[in-house]
């Protein structure tokens, strides 16, 4: 993970990792993030009608034989951002079914 940066950027990992193992990438990379640093997650999401998405489907299930993982719902991946104790601060599409997480660590006290 990199570390001295006020800023980490994530994009297209969690698709990869089963919910323990992306829990345990968000941990990490959030331990690098100094108090007032950001954490970027860049991923695509799971349309909702994901039997209408032939490409999304296809997609979905080659993740989930190869990774044992597969696209996730925002829901999903904000419960991942969670688990590793970080919070949402921002969320926004930015195209072709991919969203954009602004993360930070919560503030101690």
């Amino acid at each position: 993970m990199p570390y001295g940066g006020s800023t980490v950027l994530v994009s297209r990992l969690l698709e990869r990792l089963a919910d323990e193992d992306a829990v345990l990438a968000l941990t990490e990379a959030a331990a690098t993030l100094p108090s007032d640093g950001a954490l970027l997650l860049v991923e695509q999401l799971r349309p909702v009608g994901l039997a209408e998405d032939i490409d999304a489907t296809l997609q979905h299930l080659r993740l989930a034989c190869l990774f044992g993982s597969g696209l996730r719902s925002q829901d999903e991946l904000d419960a991942l951002a969670v688990r590793a104790g970080l919070r949402v601060r921002r969320c926004d599409d930015i195209g072709w079914d991919h969203r954009l997480w602004v993360l930070e660590r919560p503030a101690e006290g």
